[in-house]
């Protein structure tokens, strides 16, 4: 299953990095070259393909469309869109977190300054309904109205979940709810807009879109959860992501919250604490750890993934393409430590 999953997902990277490519040199020709620098710098598209990103959101429209029906690449415009869309996010997420590098890079801001780095970001929101447009090349009227609505239903969701998120940095109490409320939005949304968007465009009924986007949004919090834990108790060296990075940050994640309402020693030390360095973040990683906090971490992670995994059976979906969301699934999410 991986060498056949691995190949699928080649050819698709491929066309989805010669699709940007095209798109963005013909949307950015002289004077515009700058702009176009950013784009291609930002997206990856003149790095290797192991270097791009994981490009799980198109990956996901372009597997979930195949099953559903479309024949051939008449979905390439949906995936684009929705990997601009997400990286729209993070030009802006990094300007909003201060964030410096992304992908072993300079983000954007930070290369460009930060005048340029907001008018990037809009002009990746803007580039991506415009690649909506071509979906009627290919589609009714109505199912390009339709998919267009999708995503901008979707890029609210994101803004609310960023508001969430950043508002939580200045809450005194930020509940469990709060923060499943948040994900929803910041991590979820696009996911399971990224998965519905295949049943859309291949006309499947209400009912299927519904199981579609469930898939989408249980393995999107399942993810985020997974995200959490990496932030943690991650190994660098394996997952790229530094790891105790979400304590030194002071950051509101899930096992903080979990450790913040269940453990009064870490209660005590996370908030006394003015500024929380590497030694200090690692005894605080062991208190969450004695507390059981990484175990029911653990758990909850898996009853998501499980909740994708039954709302995948229930989808109407090639069986092949079935095959290659479920080793996405099980390729993203925590099996073990």
């Amino acid at each position: 299953m991986p060498d056949e999953y691995v190949k699928i997902e080649e050819n698709y990277l491929l066309e989805i990095q010669s699709y940007l490519k095209k798109f963005t040199e013909y949307l950015y020709p002289a004077p515009y070259e700058t702009m176009r620098d950013i784009f291609f710098f930002h997206l990856g598209l003149n790095d290797p393909l192991e270097k791009q990103g994981k490009r799980i959101r198109p990956l996901l429209t372009l597997i979930s469309a195949a099953g559903a029906g479309v024949k051939e690449n008449r979905a390439l415009p949906a995936a684009s869109a929705i990997e601009l869309i997400h990286n729209f996010s993070l030009i802006h997420d990094d300007i909003e977190d201060n964030g410096t590098q992304r992908r072993g890079k300079p983000s954007v801001w930070k290369k460009w300054g930060l005048a340029q780095g907001l008018n990037a970001g809009d002009a990746m929101f803007n580039a991506a309904f415009m690649v909506m447009g071509e979906l009627k090349k290919s589609f009714s009227t109505e199912i390009q109205q339709e998919a267009v609505s999708l995503l901008s239903e979707t890029c609210s969701a994101l803004t609310k979940g960023q508001y969430l998120d950043i508002s939580f940095e200045q809450a005194a109490n930020v509940s469990i709810d709060s923060y499943f409320e948040m994900i929803k939005g910041k991590t979820a949304a696009l996911l399971a807009c990224s998965v519905e968007m295949g049943a859309l465009l291949a006309g499947l009924d209400e009912e299927q879109r519904h199981f579609y986007r469930a898939f989408g949004n249980n393995l999107g919090i399942a993810f985020q959860i997974y995200d959490d834990w990496l932030g943690i108790w991650g190994d660098e060296t394996e997952t790229g992501k530094s790891t105790i990075s979400d304590l030194v940050e002071k950051k509101r994640s899930y096992p903080v919250l979990l450790g913040l309402q269940t453990n009064v020693n870490f209660k005590e030390r996370f908030l006394l604490e003015e500024k929380i360095d590497v030694a200090v973040a690692k005894d605080l990683a062991m208190l969450l750890e004695n507390a059981g906090v990484e175990e029911t971490l653990i758990k909850t992670c898996k009853d998501w993934t499980d909740k994708a995994l039954a709302s995948l059976e229930k989808m109407h979906c090639e069986d092949a393409s079935k095959r290659h969301l479920e080793f996405i699934t099980n390729k993203l999410l925590m099996r073990k430590r």
